[in-house]
Protein backbone atom coordinates (compact mmCIF):
# COMPACT_ATOMS: atom_id res chain seq x y z
CA UNK A 1 0.00 0.00 0.00
CA UNK A 2 1.31 3.25 -0.86
CA UNK A 3 1.43 5.96 1.77
CA UNK A 4 0.12 9.74 1.37
CA UNK A 5 3.43 11.33 0.13
CA UNK A 6 3.55 8.65 -2.61
CA UNK A 7 0.03 9.50 -3.57
CA UNK A 8 0.89 13.33 -3.76
CA UNK A 9 3.96 12.20 -5.99
CA UNK A 10 2.32 10.28 -8.66
CA UNK A 11 -0.66 12.52 -8.59
CA UNK A 12 2.04 15.32 -9.58
CA UNK A 13 3.62 13.51 -11.94
CA UNK A 14 0.10 12.62 -13.81
CA UNK A 15 -0.15 16.31 -13.67
CA UNK A 16 2.88 16.99 -15.41
CA UNK A 17 2.47 14.48 -18.10
CA UNK A 18 -1.01 16.20 -18.39
CA UNK A 19 0.46 19.54 -18.64
CA UNK A 20 2.65 18.32 -21.09
CA UNK A 21 0.12 17.04 -23.37
CA UNK A 22 -2.39 19.90 -22.79
CA UNK A 23 1.23 22.46 -24.34
CA UNK A 24 1.25 19.86 -27.29
CA UNK A 25 -2.20 20.11 -28.30
CA UNK A 26 -2.05 24.12 -27.34
CA UNK A 27 0.66 24.58 -30.30
CA UNK A 28 -0.34 21.87 -32.47
CA UNK A 29 -4.02 23.36 -32.84
CA UNK A 30 -3.09 26.70 -32.55
CA UNK A 31 -5.26 27.67 -29.82
CA UNK A 32 -5.32 29.03 -26.35
CA UNK A 33 -7.43 30.48 -23.59
CA UNK A 34 -9.29 34.26 -24.24
CA UNK A 35 -7.08 36.40 -22.26
CA UNK A 36 -7.44 36.58 -18.52
CA UNK A 37 -11.20 34.34 -18.79
CA UNK A 38 -12.71 32.49 -15.77
CA UNK A 39 -15.16 30.58 -17.78
CA UNK A 40 -14.01 27.50 -16.64
CA UNK A 41 -14.07 28.31 -13.08
CA UNK A 42 -17.79 29.85 -13.90
CA UNK A 43 -19.61 26.58 -14.30
CA UNK A 44 -22.10 25.64 -11.49
CA UNK A 45 -21.58 21.78 -10.00
CA UNK A 46 -18.00 21.32 -11.72
CA UNK A 47 -17.41 17.19 -10.37
CA UNK A 48 -13.46 16.19 -9.01
CA UNK A 49 -12.35 14.00 -6.90
CA UNK A 50 -10.23 14.52 -3.97
CA UNK A 51 -7.79 12.53 -5.26
CA UNK A 52 -6.63 15.31 -8.12
CA UNK A 53 -6.64 18.17 -5.08
CA UNK A 54 -4.09 15.87 -2.74
CA UNK A 55 -1.02 18.26 -4.00
CA UNK A 56 -3.42 21.10 -3.42
CA UNK A 57 -4.07 20.36 -0.32
CA UNK A 58 -0.32 19.61 0.80
CA UNK A 59 0.14 22.72 -0.40
CA UNK A 60 -1.99 24.63 1.66
CA UNK A 61 -0.37 22.04 4.20
CA UNK A 62 2.92 23.69 3.56
CA UNK A 63 1.82 27.34 3.56
CA UNK A 64 0.03 26.76 6.84
CA UNK A 65 -3.04 27.50 5.41
CA UNK A 66 -4.80 24.53 5.60
CA UNK A 67 -7.10 25.21 8.84
CA UNK A 68 -8.19 28.16 7.08
CA UNK A 69 -8.76 27.39 3.81
CA UNK A 70 -11.01 24.12 5.41
CA UNK A 71 -12.86 26.90 7.00
CA UNK A 72 -13.68 29.07 4.56
CA UNK A 73 -14.65 26.28 1.68
CA UNK A 74 -16.64 24.94 4.60
CA UNK A 75 -18.97 28.21 4.59
CA UNK A 76 -18.48 28.81 0.99
CA UNK A 77 -21.96 28.27 -0.01
CA UNK A 78 -21.71 28.31 -4.13
CA UNK A 79 -21.34 25.50 -6.05
CA UNK A 80 -18.82 27.50 -8.18
CA UNK A 81 -15.17 26.76 -7.03
CA UNK A 82 -14.10 28.70 -3.93
CA UNK A 83 -10.83 29.61 -5.78
CA UNK A 84 -12.07 31.23 -9.11
CA UNK A 85 -11.47 35.18 -8.34
CA UNK A 86 -13.55 37.67 -8.19
CA UNK A 87 -14.33 39.95 -10.85
CA UNK A 88 -12.05 42.57 -9.81
CA UNK A 89 -8.66 40.58 -9.88
CA UNK A 90 -6.32 39.94 -12.82
CA UNK A 91 -6.26 36.32 -13.28
CA UNK A 92 -8.56 33.71 -12.85
CA UNK A 93 -7.22 30.43 -10.77
CA UNK A 94 -6.25 31.87 -7.05
CA UNK A 95 -4.74 28.11 -6.68
CA UNK A 96 -3.50 27.83 -10.17
CA UNK A 97 -0.07 26.04 -10.01
CA UNK A 98 -2.04 23.12 -7.64
CA UNK A 99 -5.33 22.99 -9.31
CA UNK A 100 -7.02 19.73 -9.85
CA UNK A 101 -6.78 17.52 -12.81
CA UNK A 102 -10.39 19.01 -14.44
CA UNK A 103 -9.06 22.25 -14.17
CA UNK A 104 -6.39 21.66 -16.22
CA UNK A 105 -8.05 19.79 -19.14
CA UNK A 106 -10.89 22.01 -19.35
CA UNK A 107 -11.00 23.33 -23.15
CA UNK A 108 -7.86 21.62 -24.29
CA UNK A 109 -9.29 17.65 -24.33
CA UNK A 110 -11.88 15.05 -25.19
CA UNK A 111 -14.49 13.41 -24.22
CA UNK A 112 -15.56 10.07 -25.63
CA UNK A 113 -18.69 9.76 -27.15
CA UNK A 114 -21.16 6.64 -27.01
CA UNK A 115 -19.02 5.01 -29.73
CA UNK A 116 -15.95 5.47 -27.73
CA UNK A 117 -14.46 7.86 -30.07
CA UNK A 118 -12.89 11.30 -29.08
CA UNK A 119 -14.49 14.72 -29.77
CA UNK A 120 -13.27 17.54 -29.11
CA UNK A 121 -14.83 19.60 -25.86
CA UNK A 122 -14.40 23.16 -26.51
CA UNK A 123 -15.84 25.66 -24.00
CA UNK A 124 -18.33 28.29 -24.57
CA UNK A 125 -15.91 31.02 -25.22
CA UNK A 126 -13.79 29.15 -27.39
CA UNK A 127 -16.93 28.25 -29.60
CA UNK A 128 -18.37 31.64 -29.78
CA UNK A 129 -14.98 33.45 -30.41
CA UNK A 130 -13.22 31.24 -32.46
CA UNK A 131 -16.07 28.66 -34.38
CA UNK A 132 -14.18 27.97 -37.40
CA UNK A 133 -10.98 27.22 -35.47
CA UNK A 134 -12.98 24.81 -33.35
CA UNK A 135 -14.64 23.06 -36.04
CA UNK A 136 -11.74 22.24 -38.06
CA UNK A 137 -9.95 21.20 -34.43
CA UNK A 138 -13.16 18.50 -34.20
CA UNK A 139 -12.10 17.52 -38.08
CA UNK A 140 -8.74 16.93 -37.01
CA UNK A 141 -9.91 14.72 -33.67
CA UNK A 142 -12.37 12.99 -36.33
CA UNK A 143 -9.50 12.10 -38.58
CA UNK A 144 -7.61 10.70 -35.76
CA UNK A 145 -5.19 13.63 -34.82
CA UNK A 146 -4.03 13.16 -30.95
CA UNK A 147 -5.67 14.80 -28.32
CA UNK A 148 -5.82 14.32 -24.61
CA UNK A 149 -9.07 11.90 -23.09
CA UNK A 150 -10.52 13.34 -20.10
CA UNK A 151 -11.54 9.53 -19.01
CA UNK A 152 -8.00 7.96 -20.03
CA UNK A 153 -6.30 10.86 -17.41
CA UNK A 154 -9.57 9.47 -14.80
CA UNK A 155 -8.48 5.88 -15.51
CA UNK A 156 -4.66 6.65 -14.70
CA UNK A 157 -5.64 8.60 -11.39
CA UNK A 158 -8.08 5.79 -10.18
CA UNK A 159 -4.89 3.54 -10.39
CA UNK A 160 -3.16 5.23 -8.10
CA UNK A 161 -6.35 5.20 -5.55
CA UNK A 162 -8.92 3.34 -6.71
CA UNK A 163 -11.59 4.88 -4.09
CA UNK A 164 -10.00 8.64 -3.91
CA UNK A 165 -9.76 8.58 -7.96
CA UNK A 166 -13.50 7.22 -8.29
CA UNK A 167 -15.25 9.03 -5.74
CA UNK A 168 -16.63 12.24 -7.91
CA UNK A 169 -18.53 15.33 -5.72
CA UNK A 170 -18.42 18.47 -6.47
CA UNK A 171 -15.32 20.75 -6.68
CA UNK A 172 -15.22 22.32 -3.36
CA UNK A 173 -16.34 19.10 -1.94
CA UNK A 174 -13.43 17.66 -3.15
CA UNK A 175 -11.19 20.17 -1.78
CA UNK A 176 -12.57 20.22 1.40
CA UNK A 177 -11.94 16.26 1.73
CA UNK A 178 -8.60 16.40 0.25
CA UNK A 179 -7.43 19.11 3.08
CA UNK A 180 -9.17 16.59 5.73
CA UNK A 181 -6.71 13.79 3.95
CA UNK A 182 -4.27 15.43 4.16
CA UNK A 183 -4.60 17.07 7.95
CA UNK A 184 -5.56 13.84 9.23
CA UNK A 185 -2.88 11.65 7.23
CA UNK A 186 -0.14 14.64 7.82
CA UNK A 187 -0.63 17.64 9.68
CA UNK A 188 -2.34 15.65 12.77
CA UNK A 189 0.72 12.76 12.56
CA UNK A 190 3.51 15.91 12.67
CA UNK A 191 1.16 16.81 15.92
CA UNK A 192 -0.05 20.03 14.05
Amino acid sequence: MINIYQKIQKVETLQRRVDREIASFKRQACIDCYHHCIECCSYNDVQATPLEFLPFAYHALKLGLIDQWHEEISRHNSSLCFFRRSENDVWGCRIYPVRGLICRLFGFSAVTNKLGKPEYAACKVMKHNWPDKISQIRDAVARGEKIPVISSYYRRLASIDPCLGQDFMPINAAMKKAIEIIYFSVAYRQGC
